[in-house]
């Protein structure tokens, strides 16, 4: 009876203590229920405000898209301006098409319009750097009608910029193409620098067959001789004419041969013309837009080598204070080094203008 009594009264103790426990187990599963369920809500809600605030990004990049579409290809263009501007785009395009390679044409800033007489004939002029000669610098759609001194006036050389600077710009220049002087004369103070040459190849003609002789001393040159037999070597008959009146139509000339141009006294650049073909309905009908610029070597500029940021205006030589020899400068850092107030601190090095490379 004890024994069972005590049993029940163990029983009895047990019974509370295991309905605790699974009343705590229940509160505690149910709490994390809980913050489970209102944790993947948050989730849920960040991951759709990403989603909207991805989509407004996407249909603002559509809408900025849509707007910077070229006017040129945008017919719905209802000001006069905006026709102005696609008639110039327009003419841009179509002379792309135009050439026989994948080149860029800047059309010209002229508001002038002359049409272009049929039949006509398109040439490539090309331009070549005067030092590097290999590096072609500028290139050009010329018509076979206009006059030479159109091309040398779009032709670009940093020594015309320098000697503009210095005060001492001559307008001089000659191209030479085949046995054709072509002068530029359209200023008074204009030299004729072929009369020299000329002159040279009238009073000593000898010196200059010995010369000639020695140019024509190719390989192909020799071949066509022993072909064509040991005839005696003539020099050209060189003549002079004034490029202003001279039209490229005038002219005898081989395609991809090497031409000369000089200026500036001495500064000479190969010159060739590539490529001829007839005009046609897509190239740029406006006589006044040629010569348009098809290809335009890019520049090349140093930066400041004290404040590696802007762009250098001045190079010094033999600086003592300057990190490396020569040294390139910003106005702004040239002055700061060698100078305090108004004065210069020191005048041992030389400087000189930078343009670019």
């Amino acid at each position: 009876m004890a024994v069972h009594l005590s049993s029940s009264l163990e029983s009895l103790n047990h019974l509370p203590l295991t309905t605790c426990n699974r009343k705590s187990n229940k509160t505690v599963s149910g709490k994390r229920k809980r913050r489970t369920k209102r944790k993947n809500h948050f989730i849920e809600e960040s991951y759709t405000a990403k989603v909207e605030q991805l989509a407004r990004i996407k249909q603002k990049q559509e809408e900025d898209k849509a707007a910077a579409r070229l006017h040129s290809f945008n017919g719905s263009c209802g000001t006069s301006g905006s026709g102005a501007a696609f008639s110039k785009k327009d003419d841009k395009i179509r002379s792309l098409k135009s050439t026989s390679t994948s080149t860029k044409v800047k059309s010209s800033n002229t508001c002038e319009r002359v049409p272009v007489h049929f039949p006509e004939v398109v040439l490539c002029f090309e331009v070549y750097h005067n030092r590097r000669s290999w590096l072609k610098t500028q290139e050009f759609l010329v018509l076979g009608r206009q006059f030479l001194n159109e091309v040398r006036d779009k032709i670009y050389c940093l020594t015309d910029v320098i000697m503009r600077k210095a005060g001492q710009h001559d307008p001089s220049g000659y191209f030479l193409i085949e046995d054709v002087f072509c002068n530029d004369m359209r200023e008074h103070s204009a030299i004729d620098y072929s009369q020299p040459i000329l002159d040279w190849l009238e009073h000593s003609k000898d010196d200059a067959l010995e010369k000639w002789e020695c140019i024509i001393a190719g390989e192909l040159q020799q071949k066509q001789r022993a072909l064509l037999g040991n005839e005696k070597v003539h020099l050209p008959v060189f003549k002079a004419l004034h490029m202003q009146n001279t039209r490229f139509c005038d002219l005898r000339f081989r395609l991809g041969a090497g031409y000369l141009y000089c200026h500036q006294g001495d500064c000479k650049h190969l010159i060739v013309l590539r490529d001829m073909r007839l005009i046609h309905p897509e190239d740029v009908q406006n006589r006044a837009a040629y010569p348009l610029v098809t290809f335009q070597f890019k520049l090349r500029y140093r930066k400041c080598s004290a404040c590696k940021i802007y762009r250098a205006e001045k190079v010094t030589v033999d600086d003592k204070w300057a990190p490396e020899n020569p040294c390139y400068f910003c106005d702004i850092c040239y002055y700061m080094l060698h100078y305090e107030n108004g004065s210069l601190l020191y005048s041992d090095f030389s400087v000189y203008d930078y343009h670019h490379e």
